[in-house]
């Protein structure tokens, strides 16, 4: 295995871990499986971005109460966290990005949905006057990235890892045949690498939030790299815990019931969705957005529902983003056979049809 795999997975292990236990210093104990309203409980998983946003809906609809559910949404700073809870036992379901490579094949999760139908606005920026920009664009496969080997090599990198944002920064670097080894790579979440950046720390923000991107931009910054720009999909998922996939699988689907009705509401009408996702920004603490970027990640971005649920392969991105860690060597290739199993097709099936 090679140093960089191997720097790779002792520093995603530690930093995850790190998180989680910081987060779980500020949790109680594991709740019952009775909510306060004698419905049955769901603990869910949510960070603050548009893929947790259909939570808010089921809230302020009332849906937990039509299907029969008690709602406890436990927040993530990022999916490293947030897979390493999983692991402990504190949440239930939850859709997730990236984190997901490490919750499927090392806790058992099952990946029952894809999120969104389609994405962007996962973005590499560079300050203006870096001669990361002045190098302009060098790759003829990749008209929409910009930098070159000898810009880029040495530099100080901000990101998230177990985020997107890890993945693309990886990607961005090896199309110039370079490897986190050449780079500075500084671990912080989403919040974090905005303000940082503004305050003029590290050479290239790698965020996995369209809005702060999009500010970020707006503000003079300059894109270089993107998932799309790089020729990469971006897609979250849905995951279960193998504990309530098997012991509650009813309230599963009576969750994955809510969960489509919310994105139905949510894809058929811009501005509603434009003030839920701002409502639910708002509310999760956020302050590296503004109505503009909201409206833009609105655009950008739209949810699976319920006419679109059963179409396509389920859980594609996911398999293609494992066997990126594992064509790099970051990831061991029996990764990819607990993927393959632990795909489950059935809850949206019953979800959407009984």
């Amino acid at each position: 295995m090679k140093k960089s795999a191997i720097r790779f997975i002792v520093t995603f292990s530690a930093v995850c871990l790190m998180s989680f236990s910081l987060f779980a210093q500020g949790q109680g104990e594991k709740g019952d499986a009775v909510g306060e309203n004698g419905r049955p409980l769901i603990r869910v998983g949510a960070m603050a971005y548009y893929l947790s946003v259909p939570l808010q809906v089921i809230q302020d609809e009332k849906l937990d109460e039509k299907y029969n559910f008690d709602l406890d949404i436990i927040d993530f700073p990022s999916g490293g966290p947030m897979a390493e809870a999983l692991g402990a036992g504190e949440w239930d379901i939850g859709p997730i990005g990236a984190g997901g490579m490490v919750a499927i094949p090392r806790y058992n999760a099952m990946l029952i949905a894809d999120i969104e139908t389609t994405m962007d606005g996962a973005w590499i920026l560079a300050r203006p006057d870096s001669d990361i920009v002045k190098a302009g664009n060098t790759l003829n496969d990749y008209p929409n990235v910009i930098g070159d080997k000898k810009s880029i090599e040495g530099k100080t990198m901000l990101g998230t890892v177990g985020n997107i944002s890890h993945y693309m920064g990886l990607d961005y670097l090896s199309k110039f045949d370079l490897g986190m080894e050449d780079v500075n790579f500084i671990h912080m979440e989403t919040a974090q690498i905005y303000t940082a950046f503004v305050a003029g720390n590290g050479d290239l923000a790698c965020l996995g939030s369209p809005s702060a991107a999009m500010k970020l931009v707006d503000q003079g910054y300059v894109r270089v790299g993107g998932l799309a720009q790089q020729d990469k999909s971006q897609q979250d998922a849905m995951l279960v815990s193998e504990d309530f996939y098997n012991n509650h699988y009813d309230t599963t689907v009576n969750f994955m019931k809510a969960w489509y009705e919310a994105c139905d509401k949510l894809n058929a009408d811009e501005d509603y969705e434009f003030e839920m996702v701002k409502k639910f920004y708002t509310n999760s603490g956020r302050t590296d957005f503004d109505d503009a970027g909201v409206r833009q990640e609105c655009e950008f971005n739209k949810y699976n529902d319920s006419s679109t649920a059963l179409n396509g392969e389920v859980g594609k991105w996911m398999k293609g983003l494992i066997q990126f860690y594992v064509d790099n060597g970051s990831m061991d290739k029996s990764v990819i056979e607990a993927m393959n199993t632990n795909i489950k097709k059935d809850v949206v099936r019953d979800a959407l049809t009984k």
